[in-house]
């Protein structure tokens, strides 16, 4: 009291001799720099309790030896300091754009909080995907992981994974597991997931009913990633009240209960239909009623598209309630902020009301005009799809460029359709094999469905070239002849994959004898077509036009056989500068044969220009970043235009060398592929931009042209205009649809992690610590390389991104997660124990493995050194002769204590809120099949019948809802799983307004159905 008297009368001028002046701005915030992160626990000239022993790692100034085990201890640390991060992120082979650093950021700060990763193509989804799981991974918090990918793409996951963020992952093949080198490793345990960690494996395989098991059973997993997740999909979308999924889906399903994490990626996670969202979200954390089972998803967003005076707005609001429930209830910090600040505080606070109103409909439209505009925007920025799906866009990164927060070029397009004439013999032949492969087409598929599949194959290959097809039907004739297999491989694993085509039995030759005469006389006419093409006669005119102003052109194709016919035939104008890259790996003519090479060499010669065309299949081509090309030659059309799309953002990249991307795309004139594109131009800018809102519409182009193109030459032209008139209907309603880029998440803010070392960082130290550095030697002809002298032999080792990048064949990247890194440090001893130095280590194992280092001031307190040029600065300036007192030591036990336990409840937070919405998902899932059943019983309760004894309910209150319960078994189990969910039945339900007029015995079957899935989730509840 006396000291707090003394200081007032010093403030206010009464104490004599004294005269208080105002500090000057600057001098005050330069004293301010010196103010401790803490308020002193004593006063400095007090004495000080007496020093006790610790674990603290002290090192005197002088000896090196000492300064390099502090410095290499503080490296194997560094993934387990507590409270860092970006460690990960900051010794990979690549800088992420800012719109990756912001959801990588997210994604490991909320997990194991699930999430969708829909950026657009060309975006980096692979990239935060890998990020993310080398964040997680090194800091422990995954300890096992899954990685589900196309089998085509298998090879180039693994790749990337390995040249990108230094992680060996195998690929399990069924059999045994491959690693980067190509080492195979037999299962060690009887399960096969069992024995290991870390893996990728073919989403074909697992899928399938004898191996989904055998995962199913393993140990749990941290975190699962499925790529290409659109594939996981329902088997039809014409009846939205019966759920039938694929057998990916089906898996996720099941897995999801063996995961922590999961992150699902897709450029296109709407295919067909709206619905197939809400099966993805459904597995990452679907709250309440949006869990429930995908209509009440649909129904918030039509409902928020209708005129405000229309919506339902206590359904928009029971919805909101929800979403809100997982978060604590708690608004977005920015949101509200922004809220305020355009309100003020009690117009925004009668807003914020409507989130507890019992009638928040009749409140909502008596607000002012500002205050409901402000309302609508917090129900948008509210949902499912902004808290679990990320969508970054090509838009949004010409927005950072416009800000300065992006510096490298990101292009326009330059798109071109192009149609090339047949010759006569060519249009011959093609409308010859076109009714041969319709009329077996029709003639299949009446036998069984699905048995045509393999004519809708040589269909698309027709397009592609002549070679191809002629390839084609030389495998199908050795398959008929009982020569060969199917040999279909490469075509059908986009249906097995959404439409489990696996399961057809396509293989049975009995089926498919009548075709040999047709197709031996075919591949006799097609070899007498030669190797004259009017497509390689384009093909070759543009290259020389092209070649006048860019210095590298990219070729795509669907098919292996067209790419092997096309460098035959531009071998032999530009030999040597001719590349190939396909599933057999790279490839380049030498001047005598085709030989293979590297993805190293095929990148790097095309980079170089030694490579003028490079030749690709589209699954091969991930990973080969080509930003440097320019040009970009669409040699067949797939019948998805998303594929195409895939195709373009190859070279549609942050970084391209041009401003524009020239885009040429080809096709055969009068096909009806051709018709089919060049009708739809009038509506569709084809390819000038990414076309979100359109995708839906855009998976029914490939739909069109399958009918069109597979229906006799009588019937073509009408099926070619009505598949257009619905088309066109369609985007005319494109506004009323589901946008992703509209409601989804984009990155915001760019606040990068802050990491504790840097690839530079560490070079520095192993490469003069006193016992590592005799190991290191320049490597001859690479720079910035080195040989690392290791168990007897030399390894190529860098520590350098670029290099690496250039050389991944060659080098190792030295970094963290490299096993060579932990050899390393593991020749350097442990520092030792001591009862003087400057540092202090702190380490715990419970809740989590973590550590911390701290060093004293000058004035005796404590701080925290998160980075090692904060060791490194610590071991160079601070007194020798530090003493550690009692008192010091608990202040920093408590400091790292409080660091783990805040992790560890972020943890724990996430998880219990992924348990919630599973828990409140199934309830709401029990409430919407007890409130279908009672809308069918009230729907039966209006047609009076003389006959029946069964009274059903009349009025539409929870007594239809609890009267269930006289059934008995599942019904009196569903009334206790719903609880609180249960919401009474309106006549206003859509789903009452279907079924209102149907007859008496079709709504028995629907409530019969009801029963049997009340029986199923009722089970499921049971067996968790």
């Amino acid at each position: 009291a006396e000291a707090v008297g003394r200081f007032e009368r010093l403030w206010t001028q009464r104490e004599p001799d004294w005269v208080s002046l105002p500090i000057p701005e600057a001098a005050r915030r330069r004293l301010l720099r010196y103010a401790p992160a803490r308020a002193p626990t004593r006063d400095p000239l007090e004495h000080a309790p007496k020093p006790v022993r610790e674990r603290v790692v002290r090192m005197v100034l002088a000896p090196a030896p000492q300064r390099e085990r502090t410095l290499c201890q503080f490296l194997r640390d560094a993934p387990y300091l507590a409270g860092a991060s970006g460690l990960g992120t900051a010794t990979c082979a690549i800088t992420p754009w800012p719109h990756q650093q912001v959801v990588v950021r997210r994604v490991i700060e909320t997990f194991p909080a699930r999430y969708l990763l829909a950026d657009e193509v060309g975006l980096g989804k692979t990239i935060e995907a890998g990020l993310v799981l080398r964040e997680l991974w090194l800091r422990g918090l995954v300890r096992r992981a899954l990685i589900l990918a196309p089998k085509s793409v298998l090879r180039q996951w693994q790749e990337e994974l390995y040249e990108k963020f230094a992680l060996n992952v195998p690929i399990y093949d069924g059999a045994a597991f491959q690693d980067i080198r190509g080492e195979e490793h037999a299962p060690t345990t009887p399960n096969p997931w069992d024995g290991v960690d870390l893996a990728l494996v073919s989403s074909q395989l697992v899928k399938r009913r004898e191996r989904r098991q055998t995962l199913l059973e393993a140990r749990p997993w941290d975190l699962v990633i499925v790529d290409e997740a659109h594939h996981a999909r329902r088997r039809d979308f014409l009846d939205l009240n019966r759920y039938r999924p694929n057998r990916l889906l089906e898996l996720l399903n099941r897995l999801q209960t063996r995961t922590r994490g999961i992150i699902l990626m897709t450029a296109t996670p709407m295919q067909v239909h709206p619905i197939e969202v809400w099966d993805l979200l459904s597995l990452l954390g679907l709250s309440g009623e949006w869990g429930a089972d995908g209509r009440a998803f649909l129904r918030f967003y039509e409902e928020l598209r209708k005129p405000s005076a229309e919506a339902d707005w206590s359904f928009i609001f029971r919805l909101l309630r929800a979403e809100l429930a997982l978060g604590d209830g708690w608004l977005a910090p920015e949101f509200e902020v922004t809220a305020v600040r355009e309100l003020g505080p009690v117009d925004w606070e009668r807003v914020r009301r409507l989130l507890d109103d019992s009638d928040p409909a009749r409140t909502f439209r008596s607000l002012p005009p500002r205050a409901r505009s402000v309302a609508v925007g917090l129900v948008r920025r509210h949902t499912p799809l902004h808290r679990l799906v990320f969508r970054n866009t090509r838009e949004l990164l010409r927005e950072y460029v416009r800000r300065g927060l992006l510096r490298d070029r990101v292009p326009t397009r330059d798109p071109r359709l192009v149609w090339i004439p047949m010759r006569d013999e060519e249009q011959a032949l093609y409308d010859r094999i076109e009714e041969y492969i319709t009329r077996f087409y029709r003639k299949y598929e009446g036998e069984r469905k699905g048995l045509g599949f393999v004519m809708a194959v040589y269909r698309r290959r027709l397009t592609s070239s002549f070679y191809a097809v002629q390839r084609s039907l030389e495998r199908r004739l050795a398959f008929l002849r009982g020569q060969a297999g199917l040999g279909l491989e490469e075509d059908l694993e986009q249906a097995e994959l959404s439409l489990d085509a696996d399961e057809w039995h396509l293989a049975d030759r009995e089926l498919f004898r009548d075709e040999i005469a047709y197709v031996e006389d075919f591949v006799h006419a097609l070899s007498m077509l030669g190797g004259y093409d009017s497509k390689v006669e384009r093909l070759l005119q543009d290259l020389r036009d092209l070649f006048r102003h860019r210095d590298t052109v990219l070729v795509f194709t669907q098919y292996t056989d067209t790419m092997d016919f096309l460098r035959e035939q531009l071998r032999q104008s530009y030999g040597t500068h001719v590349a190939c890259y396909s599933g057999r790996g790279g490839e380049r003519w030498d001047g005598v044969m085709w030989v293979p090479v590297t993805k190293e060499e095929i990148k790097n010669g095309f980079r170089e220009g030694q490579v003028k065309v490079l030749l690709c299949t589209e699954a091969a081509s991930e990973g080969l970043n080509l930003q440097t090309c320019g040009v970009l030659i669409n040699y067949d059309m797939p019948w998805n235009p998303m594929r195409v799309e895939q195709r373009i953002g190859r070279v549609d990249r942050i970084g391209q060398r041009y401003d524009e991307v020239w885009i040429r795309n080809y096709f055969y004139e009068g096909t009806v592929e051709a018709r089919v594109y060049q009708a739809l131009s009038r509506r569709i800018n084809w390819f000038q931009e990414v076309v979100g809102p359109l995708q839906p519409i855009l998976a029914h182009v490939e739909r069109t042209i399958e009918t069109v193109a597979l229906v006799p030459e009588a019937e073509r032209e009408q099926a070619l205009r009505e598949e257009l008139s619905r088309i066109e209907a369609e985007l005319d309603q494109v506004s009323a649809g589901l946008n992703l880029d509209e409601w989804a998440r984009q990155a915001e803010g760019t606040t990068p992690l802050e990491a504790p070392v840097t690839l530079a960082e560490l070079a520095a130290v192993l490469t003069t610590a006193p016992t590592l550095q005799a190991l290191f030697r320049p490597h001859e002809t690479i720079e910035n390389g080195f040989w690392l002298r290791h168990e007897g032999q030399e390894v190529a080792v860098t520590f350098d991104p670029a290099t690496f990048d250039a050389h991944p064949n060659t080098l190792q990247l030295l970094t963290f997660g490299n096993p060579l890194l932990e050899s390393l440090l593991a020749r350097v001893p442990a520092p030792g124990e001591g009862a003087s130095g400057p540092l202090l280590r702190l380490e715990v194992e419970t809740p989590l493995p973590r550590v911390a280092y701290y060093a004293m001031d000058d004035d005796g307190r404590f701080r925290r050194l998160d980075r090692l040029t904060d060791v490194r600065a610590a071991l160079e300036n601070s007194p020798p002769d530090a003493a550690w007192s009692e008192e010091t030591v608990e202040a920093a036990r408590r400091d790292l204590q409080r660091l783990v336990e805040a992790e560890w409840a972020s943890l724990r937070k996430s998880q219990e809120r992924l348990a919630q919405a599973r828990r409140d998902a199934v309830a709401a899932r029990a409430a919407r099949l007890l409130l279908d059943a009672a809308l069918i019983e009230l729907a039966l309760g209006q047609q009076p019948d003389l006959f029946s004894r069964e009274a059903y309910p009349i009025a539409f209150d929870k007594a239809a809802i609890v009267g269930l319960k006289r059934y008995g078994y599942p019904w009196t189990a569903l009334l206790r799983v719903a609880g609180s969910h249960i919401q009474p039945p309106r006549p206003t339900d859509p789903f009452f307004v279907e079924i209102q007029n149907e007859p008496a015995e079709r709504l028995k079957r629907r409530f019969e159905v009801l029963r049997q899935r009340a029986e199923r989730l009722v089970e499921e509840v049971g067996s968790r």
